[in-house]
């Protein structure tokens, strides 16, 4: 029987920690064995249309990018163990009981049980339609320890703005900031190898330079917690989907910045690693009683249940991608219900369009959508060419609407260069710390 993995998203715009899931899944497979030329590589559209040999796949990604017109749509040919799966985003597209009680959903799901979840949320949704499910939160959190020199540096990857007022001057002085989200040409995508070793070097960089890494990002906090990396996890509005991490480190809202212990310690997590490793091989080799699985599942679901923050926890899709409130608190200010408003979106996608374009217009009817800027995609969005967010400036008048996290840094940057005034533009999405932030602070 050969084995199956990701290779590709099929999308330019990269977060890279992504990748990094994938790449715990093949280093699953390494540790049984599995050679190369056993392993077939799909991308996200081949896992829907796949129709080679049958193949087993560890699955450690979210369902959604696998949802078709509301079902479940993954070949035949492929047969899941599902590790860390989330359906913390399915919401944004359809109700969730609704989603799980759909016949066919409801069957894929329960032949292909226990589904591992990576977060509570999920598993409490299976168990209440009666799918059998469990707790293994990431599989990023395997990766070997990191044997060499501790670094040298404060590594800031997408650390939040809000952050700034609070880290101690010591560790500005030696530090370097990075990111998780890049753009990729077409090409780059297509070799997953490459992309592999892109990201396999962006992590190695990150191990060898830092002494401490502060971050926003799940995929960077928890695999350089498991490689030996003292970690700060900080997020401003923080998800369900981080739940399971508190079991490994604290995770800060933006309620507790105050209260950040800036010389953490890193946990050891070696037994973890061992009771995911062993208990996945299990599942995949079958060569486990039923009743020893059993048990391991319970152990871990026990684990990642515990809470600290979790009246914090916001809705996924409305932490990460809508941030329909920050948009509101802006117009409020700066829009008038019955005035005509001219607004463009900056950063808007066909996953998240449709939203944006209902929840402004549902509010200020007399809002008019007038053009979509963005760096990087070409062609056409709702009858729009997207334009580039240069000639903005050829657009005198307009709002507006920055709605992406990687459109948002390059959107602090031109706003301010432009001398533009906070009426003339919201960013609704994640802004983190830069180099120039830290030297302004100087």
């Amino acid at each position: 029987m050969k084995y199956a993995n990701f290779k590709d998203t099929g999308r330019c715009s990269v977060n890279i920690g992504d990748y990094l899931q994938f790449m715990a899944a093949d280093y699953l497979l390494y540790l049984m064995n599995v050679p190369k030329s056993d392993i077939v590589y799909l991308g996200f559209q081949e896992v829907i249309e796949y129709k080679g040999e049958d193949v087993i796949f560890p699955f450690c990604y979210s369902i959604i990018d696998f949802v078709r017109d509301g079902k479940i749509s993954i070949s035949s040919k492929i047969k899941p163990y599902f590790f860390a799966v989330t359906l913390s985003t399915v919401d944004k597209f359809m109700d969730l009981d609704q989603f799980l009680s759909d016949e066919f959903n409801y069957n894929y799901l329960s032949a292909h049980a226990p589904i591992g979840c990576r977060d509570e949320i999920t598993y409490q949704l299976l168990s209440e339609h009666y799918i059998p499910a469990y707790i293994n939160g990431c599989m990023t959190a395997i990766f070997p320890h990191y044997i060499g020199r501790p670094g040298e540096k404060t590594l800031f990857v997408d650390a939040p703005k809000a952050l700034l007022q609070y880290i101690p001057d010591l560790l500005l002085e030696e530090c370097e900031f990075s990111t998780q989200q890049y753009y990729f040409q077409q090409s780059d995508i297509d070799n997953y190898k490459k992309m592999f070793d892109f990201v396999a070097e962006k992590y190695r960089k990150y191990s060898q330079a830092a002494k401490l890494v502060i971050t926003s990002r799940l995929h960077v906090a928890l695999p350089l917690t498991a490689l030996g990396i003292p970690v700060i996890l900080a997020k401003d509005r923080v998800d369900g989907r981080f739940s399971f991490i508190e079991s490994y480190i604290p995770i800060y809202g933006k309620e507790q910045y105050h209260s950040i212990n800036w010389n953490p310690e890193v946990p050891d997590i070696e037994k973890i690693k061992e009771l995911l490793v062993a208990h996945a091989i299990g599942r995949l080799r079958n060569n486990i009683p039923e009743l020893e699985l059993i048990k391991m599942e319970q152990d871990m679901t026990e684990l990642f249940q515990t809470r600290k923050i979790e009246n914090t926890y916001q809705q996924s899709h409305i932490a990460t991608h809508n941030n329909g409130y920050i948009f509101d608190k802006y117009a409020a200010k700066y829009w008038k219900v019955d005035k005509h408003i001219q607004y463009a979106f900056w950063g808007v996608s066909e996953n998240n369009l449709e939203y944006w374009k209902r929840h402004i217009e549902t509010n200020y009817p007399y809002a008019e959508l007038v053009a979509i800027f963005d760096s990087f995609r070409e062609g056409q969005i709702a009858g729009f060419s997207y334009r580039r967010p240069e000639t903005i400036i050829d657009f005198p008048g307009i709002n507006i609407i920055v709605c992406s996290v990687g459109a948002a840094q390059q959107a602090q940057r031109l706003f301010q260069h432009w001398n533009f005034e906070p009426k003339q533009y919201c960013i609704t999405a994640d802004c983190f710390i830069r180099n120039e932030d830290v030297n302004k602070a100087d």
